[in-house]
């Protein structure tokens, strides 16, 4: 049974200096492996002062309730919006140099955010609160992610080290030092692992408790890997790489279930449905791909972004599929109820 939930969002045009123009009402259908054909462009969000950074990165993602949305790419303000309104909550990280990555705490309670300046900015939601991790790495930092129960937070970085963070504390737990850079890093939903992908390692998994390798899949090999993603079960593993493919584990036995090939440039970002039944992919050829798991076929090559498509993020309810580029948009996809 289809589940709708109609949402208001509002185009915010940075050509008008961020004012919001008139809202839509649009009632959406949950993202599926039967109307994935049907997934349209809903709305587009400009990212406020955004100028294009020199290497392409970015971070989306949705509060786990699916009322807000950060994004951060290139050199711009990184604003918390409300996906309601439209309108910008907040504006978490303000810099000279490039933010790129971001993420929400489970409660929603704080945004984290990265990028150049090689520190972590922590910003509590509802007081407004700032907390800065001054040199957190060495080099620019480059992803994060908080754990399931939000109590830490894993930081990528391309000095090519992995560190994990007490948040109350914002102390470092500790650090794990590869022979290249780090480009994307996901907790497993069961909180016991961390999934790293890298310049030229491929994808490696650690111990989310001691920082120990565990595993290295066999997959991408002397490519970089520009993102990976645990299913919502943690039952499977996807990574995106710049060989044009995305991979699949089963993540217990990290046993190579799927390869999927459709995109023709780089896999930079890729995310599972809340269901696991379809992993979205961005890619730099510019387009948005929507896949069905179960049988690897590739159901919709989402168009429209004029630069390439540097991560996706499902919304907590399956209804909207998020994607960020280098144009320095926001693309909203869904499927509106008939």
């Amino acid at each position: 049974m289809n589940v709708t939930l109609t949402l208001v969002i509002a185009l915010v045009a940075t050509a008008v200096g961020g004012a919001l123009l008139p809202a839509l009402a649009v009632p959406l259908d949950v993202l599926s492996v039967d109307n994935a054909s049907r997934i349209e462009l809903l709305q587009t969000l400009g990212i406020p002062d955004y100028v294009k950074g020199s290497i392409s990165q970015a971070s989306v993602c949705f509060s786990r309730d699916g009322r807000q949305l950060v994004a951060a790419c290139g050199k711009s303000r990184v604003p918390i919006w409300d996906v309601q309104s439209g309108s910008s909550v907040a504006f978490v990280y303000e810099s000279s140099t490039y933010a790129v990555a971001c993420a929400f705490s489970p409660d929603g309670q704080w945004v984290a955010c990265g990028g150049f300046d090689r520190a972590i900015t922590l910003r509590n939601v509802a007081s407004g609160e700032v907390v800065v991790i001054s040199d957190a790495h060495s080099g620019p930092v480059w992803e994060l992610d908080f754990s399931p129960d939000g109590a830490q937070l894993v930081s990528c970085s391309l000095s090519a080290d992995v560190r994990l963070w007490d948040v109350a504390t914002r102390s470092l737990l500790w650090s794990y030092s590869g022979r290249n850079a780090y480009l994307s890093v996901s907790f497993a939903p069961s909180g016991s692992a961390i999934a790293c992908g890298g310049r030229w390692d491929g994808v490696t998994t650690l111990d989310a408790a001691t920082g120990q390798v565990l595993a290295r899949p066999k997959g991408p090999s002397n490519v970089p890997v520009g993102d990976v993603a645990y299913s919502s079960t943690g039952a499977l593993l996807a990574a995106g790489a710049d060989d044009g493919a995305c991979y699949l584990w089963e993540a217990s036995s990290y046993s190579l279930v799927g390869l999927l090939r459709g995109h023709t440039d780089y896999v930079n970002g890729v995310a599972f449905s809340p269901d696991e039944s379809l992993v979205g992919t961005g890619s730099h050829d510019k387009k948005v791909g929507v896949w069905d798991v179960a049988n690897q076929t590739l159901l919709a090559a989402l168009g429209g972004h004029t630069a390439a498509v540097l991560r996706v993020a499902f919304s907590p309810d399956g209804t909207l599929l998020a994607s960020v580029s280098w144009d320095g948009t926001i693309r909203l996809w869904g499927v509106p109820h008939t």
